[in-house]
């Protein structure tokens, strides 16, 4: 007979989140650009492709024969690759250990549109609550995770909860911080704007800082 400690089966449909992070990441900027007759026209490059070009020009997109460009924009164009800004997506599913009575979260977090060259620091907290049969338990931080991305991807990170209300803690919601390497924070989410305030409090050890700027008492560990 199979363990049962294996059986596993799902909880709930995915939560999907998108966020679009402009601002300090690279994104196009409008352009001038001249006709193969020379004329003119300011518009931002949206997409390439073999032989083509689409332009938005006061909100609208045009798709050009490059052909139709100067031969100085399609020598510009040729080995041109499109910024575009950082988009982050969070994913959080669920699954049950039904022998050990513990729910396991899953927070996928997507990058796409990261720069060449670019590493990113994410900070994940799990926000869970003491399970008590006499105080009926307090909500908190019950665990935190710093890595570090390179890539573009999807990368999972997990914490398991458990079901008993007299033993450990039980699944509240999350909260992510995302840093770029020169100490900008381009994102802070979490599953209910409440949990924010835990990213505030939050000590670490790793988390890029600002040039010049003082170092957060609350980041430092002794």
């Amino acid at each position: 007979m199979a363990d049962a400690r294996f059986h596993w089966r799902w909880l709930c449909v995915p939560a999907l989140l998108v966020w679009l992070v402009p601002g300090l990441c690279a994104q196009e900027k409008p352009r001038v650009w001249t006709s193969a007759d020379g004329r003119k026209l300011t518009g931002v490059l949206e997409e390439k492709g073999d032989g083509w070009v689409k332009l938005k020009v006061k909100d609208k997109v045009y798709r050009l024969k490059l052909e139709k460009l100067s031969e100085k924009d399609r020598e510009f164009l040729k080995d041109y690759k499109i910024k575009k800004p950082l988009v982050i997506k969070t994913e959080l599913k669920s699954t049950k250990d039904t022998d050990l009575k513990k729910t396991i979260k899953t927070l996928n977090v997507e990058f796409r549109n990261m720069e060449e060259n670019q590493e990113l620091y994410l900070l994940v907290m799990w926000i869970g609550k003491k399970n008590s049969d006499i105080t009926g338990g307090s909500v908190g931080i019950m665990q935190q995770l710093e890595c570090f991305y390179s890539r573009d991807g999807v990368y999972g990170h997990k914490a398991g909860f458990y079901d008993n209300q007299q033993v450990g803690e039980s699944f509240r919601g999350w909260a992510i911080r995302v840093i770029d390497m020169k100490g900008n924070v381009l994102l802070e989410k979490a599953s209910s704007n409440s949990y924010l305030r835990y990213l505030e409090s939050a000590v670490t050890r790793q988390a890029p800082e600002a040039p010049g700027k003082e170092p957060d008492k609350k980041q430092e560990r002794p």
